[in-house]
């Protein structure tokens, strides 16, 4: 919901052009190759170095990416330094600088590095102290540390900055209850939607409901805004009906958006979610499988964890083996894998 953006306002040569437009069409494999013609060329180094981050991201080596973000700050000499375990900071770092270090923090967040993570997001608020997506991005992180006022603290700061930001309060709200603090999650819709309820779109009135969990009326908002060209909206009125117990609503909504938008693999996971939860464990298997095999989806990790689980319980325990192996191999921090893994050695 809150995303990076980029700060793109050098002039490139072809060959980065190039790479640029590979990574916004996922072809990342093609991008590092257009980023070595590049750097051969001599164009913008720092430009390249960025690329190449976020084509190792997208293909999810998150080592390799965050080299890169490390060494493009350590190229232009304005890099963030640690000392003593205390965060140095060194000033006058433009938006470009500012942009790497955000990737740089995503990429320790993929990594599980959350402490590095903090740091970042802490680097960043140094330099910029009134940098509102910093804030709740830290404060994200310090609730999923179990640092419960600290997260709180970020997140106050982050609404003082946006108090209008509606997509903010629910996100905050939202991982509020995600962690367990499911009554302040819910004080924070309760309070903005008495204050705001009249400005409010029938979406965003749905997103608030379905966090205070009152599903029911979550759905007659998403049915009003029902759009069946739109993903979001589809997105969270089938896991309300889900919520609902109504699998088979759910499943038809997910599966006519899907007759017209193949391509959304969000769609096809919650579809194969959905499935899951109703005991049609080959057709969740045959859903995960089909956004996996449409490659660079951006949820590849989700993805092919959900279908190991989806071969567990259809019983294809051998299957499950054989991807957990090829599972943990690309992604060797997962724990709750590695404790999965461990399971099936014993099936």
């Amino acid at each position: 919901m809150l995303v990076l953006s980029g700060c793109d306002s050098r002039t490139k040569e072809s060959d980065l052009e190039a790479a640029y437009t590979q990574i916004e069409a996922c072809e990342y494999e093609g991008a590092l190759a257009a980023l070595d013609m590049a750097e051969e060329s001599g164009e913008d180094m720092a430009y390249i170095l960025r690329a190449r981050g976020i084509a190792n991201m997208g293909l999810t080596n998150y080592e390799e990416a965050a080299e890169q973000f490390i060494a493009e700050r350590i190229q232009t000499h304005r890099q963030i330094t640690h000392k003593n375990d205390d965060i140095e900071y060194i000033c006058n770092l433009d938006d470009f600088d500012i942009d790497v270090n955000y990737y740089l923090a995503d990429t320790y967040e993929r990594m599980g590095k959350d402490g590095e993570a903090i740091d970042t997001y802490s680097a960043i608020l140094g330099i910029r102290e009134k940098d509102m997506l910093a804030h709740y991005r830290r404060g994200r992180v310090r609730l999923r540390q179990n640092d419960h006022d600290g997260a709180l603290e970020d997140f106050e700061r982050a609404l003082k900055l946006e108090p209008d930001n509606y997509d903010l309060r629910i996100e905050i709200a939202g991982r509020l209850t995600e962690s367990g603090y499911e009554d302040e999650g819910r004080s924070y819709l309760e309070q903005f939607l008495a204050e705001k309820e009249k400005k409010l779109s029938d979406f965003d009135k749905g997103r608030i409901y379905f966090y205070m969990e009152d599903y029911a009326t979550a759905k007659t908002y998403f049915e009003e805004a029902r759009d069946d060209d739109d993903q979001s909206t589809i997105l969270f009125l089938g896991k309300t009906y889900e919520m609902l117990g109504d699998y088979n609503y759910a499943t038809s909504t997910y599966q006519n958006y899907l007759s017209k938008h193949p391509e959304a693999a969000l769609i096809h996971n919650q579809l194969g979610l959905s499935r899951l939860e109703s005991g049609d464990y080959a057709g969740a298997k045959e859903a995960f499988q089909t956004a996996r095999n449409l490659n660079n989806t951006g949820i590849d990790q989700t993805l092919s964890y959900n279908e190991i689980v989806a071969c567990e319980y259809t019983g294809d325990f051998n299957q499950a083996k054989v991807l957990m192996e090829a599972y943990i191999k690309k992604y060797p921090d997962d724990e709750a894998a590695n404790r999965e893994a461990l399971f099936l050695s014993t099936r």
